[in-house]
């Protein structure tokens, strides 16, 4: 018979070790679609440069891949302090929040596709302020901690896949 074993040991929300797998994954799966997006730019550049909104968008977009990368960094320096790896990702989360909200691509985007483009860059800032969240409950071992990583990690490679499309395949339309 067999029998499924559920581990009840809690993962340290505040413990960047326990976080290592994770880490690896998320830096792996970063540097793999900030790739993507450069290779879905370069395939449609001549139309890509000719609408500023794109280009605003895939800068947005790098900038959340480049964030998401570095936070995973972050979490794979060894006996790194918890609060040390807190202030490193709330300013990681900072910083990606700041181009993403400056790269946002509204000004520029023609009127019918003004709410995609600013659908895409409330989720950005979102993504940004749950990494921020989670440097700063991580400092303050407080909230859930690293557990707010994974949905800023979800939201920031969807909002860039999503990006991505847009650079590969909607602007030809």
């Amino acid at each position: 018979m067999m029998c499924l074993m559920l581990t009840t040991e809690p993962v340290d929300a505040y413990d960047s070790a326990a976080w290592q797998s994770f880490a690896v994954a998320v830096v792996g799966a970063a540097a793999a679609l900030a790739g993507l997006l450069v290779v879905a730019c370069s395939i449609n550049i001549n139309r890509v440069i000719e609408l500023p909104s794109v280009v605003s968008r895939m800068a947005a977009s790098l900038a959340l891949f480049t964030g998401v990368l570095t936070a995973g960094t972050v979490l794979l320096v060894p006996g790194q302090d918890r609060w040390v790896a807190g202030i490193e990702l709330a300013a990681v989360g900072g910083v990606m929040a700041a181009a993403t909200a400056r790269n946002h691509g509204l000004r520029a985007a023609r009127r019918e596709y003004r709410r995609n483009a600013l659908g895409a860059a409330v989720l950005a800032v979102i993504s940004s302020l749950l990494v921020v969240a989670a440097g700063v409950l991580c400092a303050a071992r407080a909230g859930g901690g690293l557990y707010w990583l994974f949905p800023g990690v979800v939201v920031a490679f969807s909002v860039g896949l999503f990006n991505a499309w847009v650079a590969l395949v909607e602007i030809l339309r």
